[in-house]
């Protein structure tokens, strides 16, 4: 892509199809020459512009005759892209709109390349990288969710946190080195443990975007559900249940799961991951059966939700909920108790259920589908709630940044080990300049060619 901002440019800002109204771009230093050029019965009001305002005018076509357009106008820095820029908006049938894109070209005007006008809203700092890939998370948003991740970012959901981060490690790297130019002197301009205290406060700013970048709604990684319970507790069984399919080994024998399963399922357009486990018992860690314990504690730790599943026919359903409390009193995210096998002819486990932690609880019968409609709605619910309070970031960014942010984030951990060690400052300031670099690369404050390339071509014309 060619990266100049001296050539005035214009495109078509709207779809290919045809619609109620269009609108067409200009942008550069003649935008207002060619307005006049265009609109002589306006250029009194061009010129004596000050200000963002609307005019409204008309175009003459020999064979299509007035043309009624309203004109958009920035006559400053005060626009999307940082130069004079108009827009103008009128009937959206797609040849008029190119007989008028055709007449501004003939002014003298270049037609703009993919992802142009946001480029140039980028270059005159009017929007960081993450705010530019938001653009284009906004253009091609296939959903309601998307649509709204990639407008908080391009709000600044990403940019603000970034921009004060960097802010405040520049602060710190210009008291550090100020005190090394001084160090003849024994003037101390910051003392070690503010130093330390403001690296901790960086890591964990650090560590929060991290966290942003990997939300897993929007993601890769869907909503995490984990159905946990002990041996030959239904689980299985429950997971086909609400799968809809065969996912999951059945058998009326203890301990068949030894590892785990994974089903990606959709309910209502919400899609969740089920991961079936291996039944919670206490072997020994160096068995197989052991070793799936231990999985399976692990990802308890980083399901989104659990389902603790306690079947009507187990002998001592009181042992069984001492056996599982570990799960409710460690567990970070929401616990649901699920009675499983309601078509047998026996008590309801209700009544030892109060120790659990939880206000949700579901009886569902695999066998005859009884209660596994309610659970599925309630699944969804869950999913969509998720989505709706996390702080998520299009996909393009999260690919892009992460591993920046992993380099930034040990630089600022050596950072804190020297100073710690007092290794000397020079040393915490290098580490510094690398964390900054990386972050730098993330906002786009540090950007080169091809990085501009592999996001821009992928804009449409008039963006």
């Amino acid at each position: 892509m060619r990266i100049e901002t001296d050539s005035t440019i214009a495109a078509i800002a709207t779809g290919a199809v045809g619609a109620i109204r269009g609108a067409i771009r200009i942008t550069g230093p003649d935008t207002f020459r060619v307005l006049c050029a265009i609109f002589p019965g306006a250029a009194d009001q061009w010129k004596r512009m000050k200000r963002a305002t609307v005019v409204r005018s008309e175009l003459l076509f020999e064979s299509l005759g007035a043309i009624p357009v309203s004109v958009y106008s920035w006559p400053d820095h005060r626009s999307y892209t940082g130069q004079p820029s108009a827009e103008l908006h009128l009937l959206g049938a797609p040849v008029l709109l190119e007989r008028v894109q055709a007449k501004i070209l003939e002014a003298g005007v270049r037609l703009a390349q993919p992802g142009e006008f946001t480029l140039r809203a980028f270059l005159a700092g009017r929007m960081d990288l993450t705010q530019c890939e938001a653009v284009l998370g906004l253009i091609h948003a296939s959903g309601e969710r998307a649509f709204q991740v990639a407008l908080s970012q391009l709000a600044g959901g990403l940019a603000e946190p970034l921009k004060l981060l960097r802010r405040d490690l520049i602060e710190l790297l210009a008291d550090i080195e100020a005190g090394l130019d001084f160090v003849d002197e024994d003037i101390e301009f910051i003392a070690s443990e503010q130093v330390i205290a403001r690296l901790d406060r960086a890591r964990v700013a650090i560590e929060a975007l991290n966290r942003q970048l990997e939300q897993r709604a929007g993601q890769h990684v869907e909503f995490q559900v984990a159905v946990v319970g002990l041996p030959n507790a239904g689980k299985s069984s429950l997971v086909n249940a609400i799968s809809g399919r065969d996912v999951s080994i059945i058998s009326d024998q203890p301990g068949t799961t030894r590892d785990y399963v994974r089903s990606r399922i959709s309910i209502d357009g919400c899609v969740l991951d089920l991961l079936d486990t291996a039944g919670l018992e206490s072997p020994d860690r160096e068995t197989p059966r052991g070793l799936a314990q231990e999985f399976t504690k692990k990802e308890l730790e980083r399901a989104d939700l659990v389902l603790v599943c306690i079947a009507r026919d187990d002998e001592d359903p009181v042992e069984t909920l001492r056996t599982l409390s570990w799960v409710n009193a460690s567990a970070s995210v929401p616990v649901w108790f699920v009675e499983t096998k309601t078509d047998l002819e026996l008590p309801s486990v209700w009544s030892v259920t109060d120790a659990l932690r939880t206000s949700d609880r579901y009886a569902v019968s695999s066998r005859t589908s009884v209660g596994i409609g309610p659970l599925r709605s309630a699944l969804a619910d869950a999913v969509r709630q998720s989505r709706e309070a996390a702080h998520d970031v299009v996909p393009m960014t999260g690919e892009r940044c992460r591993e920046s942010l992993v380099r930034a984030a040990n630089a600022i951990g050596n950072a804190q080990g020297a100073a710690q060690d007092e290794v000397g400052d020079e040393v915490v300031a290098g580490e510094l300049r690398l964390a900054l670099e990386e972050l730098g690369e993330v906002a786009g404050v540090v950007v080169n060619n091809d990085i501009l390339d592999a996001l821009f071509s992928r804009f449409c014309i008039g963006k």
